[in-house]
């Protein structure tokens, strides 16, 4: 079952991850704390993640399993094949982008569970995301069923549960990426609760007073001694001040859901959101290498304007606006390996290629 306002979340965000966040934190944007507050993108993907399972037709849970298949790992093995021909096009110039021995570059790079040795920016850095999403699959149809056999408030206890988790296993030596598979699972069951309250209205005074109450806890964390206000620090690993600030941020993204629906909806723009909605792991995947082409034109930019602050700021959204047009051209490129489906006869499976960008999920 299609849901147009989630498809229109997921576009929005996968835009905010692309443009928003990477330029804030791959260009010398600004060093601020300040900006590790926009750090909220994560928990969405993984909340609409859980919204778009609770909508979805269940499958039995290998033919679940094998289908992720053509949707995650073909397109991540195609990427990785780009960027060792990108090797071997910089061997043959006499160059190379990796330390690595080329057996353990290519092993590592086509391994969607590691992540390759490469010392040119960007190319490796978003890929933190691909070990925490594969380790979670197979728990999302498990956690859906426990979420539709527990009734009314009850069904509200596994998230306490994860949110001790996230509290217990911070300053232990687990590795950061089983945290956040911990962290993660709690915004995917949360997705699960979306076909419930989507149509559900809080009202304002209620929605600024939950608001209120998560900002006034977040606060009160990281005036402590444990904890610091840099998001980003408490983003890797995600421990339990995280958890709080994207709830926070949550509550404040619900109180204006309607402007930004309205936003994502508009003219243009929700052509843009569709490519997004659509090809989001793709436009992710590839990214980096509208960065490297931004780079040095945003760069001299920016050695020419100096500090001041309004000229930053504008560049900014010029790179911002930049970035998500240019990156469609990776869409358009590598767009038709997401958009296999893999479909399920009696006796026999048959790959086929969606070509309705709509089906996408």
């Amino acid at each position: 079952m299609r849901d147009k306002k989630l498809d229109i979340y997921r576009g929005l965000i996968m835009m905010y991850v692309v443009g928003v966040i990477h330029t804030l934190f791959w260009f010398p944007v600004s060093n601020h704390v300040l900006k590790s507050l926009f750090l909220f993108e994560m928990a969405v993907v993984f909340f609409i993640t859980g919204a778009s399972y609770s909508l979805s037709s269940k499958k039995s849970y290998i033919k679940y399993l094998i289908s992720r298949v053509p949707r995650v790992i073909v397109p991540y093995l195609i990427f990785g094949l780009f960027v060792i021909f990108i090797q071997y096009i910089a061997y043959i110039l006499g160059t190379s982008i990796t330390d690595s021995p080329i057996n353990i570059f290519v092993y590592d790079t086509l391994h969607p569970l590691k992540k390759p040795g490469i010392f040119i920016p960007f190319i490796t850095w978003h890929l933190w995301f691909m070990p925490v999403y594969l380790l979670l699959v197979p728990f999302i149809p498990p956690m859906f069923k426990l979420f539709e056999s527990l009734k009314g408030i009850f069904k509200f206890i596994p998230l306490l549960f994860i949110a001790i988790l996230v509290f217990y296993f911070e300053n232990t030596t687990l590795n950061i990426d089983f945290k956040s598979v911990i962290f993660y699972a709690f915004w995917i069951y949360t997705g699960f609760f979306y076909t419930k309250f989507k149509d559900v209205n809080i009202s304002v005074v209620k929605n600024i007073a939950i608001s209120s109450i998560l900002f006034i806890a977040l606060v009160l964390i990281v005036k402590g001694d444990r904890y610091v206000l840099n998001m980003s620090t408490n983003k890797f690993p995600p421990n339990f001040t995280f958890l709080v600030f994207t709830m926070t941020a949550f509550s404040f993204l619900y109180m204006f859901r309607k402007v930004i629906l309205k936003f994502g909806d508009l003219p243009y723009i929700r052509n843009i959101v569709d490519i997004y909605s659509a090809y989001g792991f793709t436009l992710y995947l590839y990214q980096p290498f509208t960065y490297l082409l931004l780079q040095p034109i945003y760069l001299y930019l920016f050695n020419l304007t100096g500090y001041n602050f309004i000229l930053r700021c504008v560049l900014t959204l010029i790179n911002i606006v930049a970035v998500i047009l240019i990156n469609i051209i990776f869409a358009k490129t590598f767009g038709r390996f997401e958009n296999f489906k893999l479909k399920f006869n009696s006796s026999n499976i048959d790959m086929k290629n969606n070509v309705d960008m709509k089906q996408a999920s």
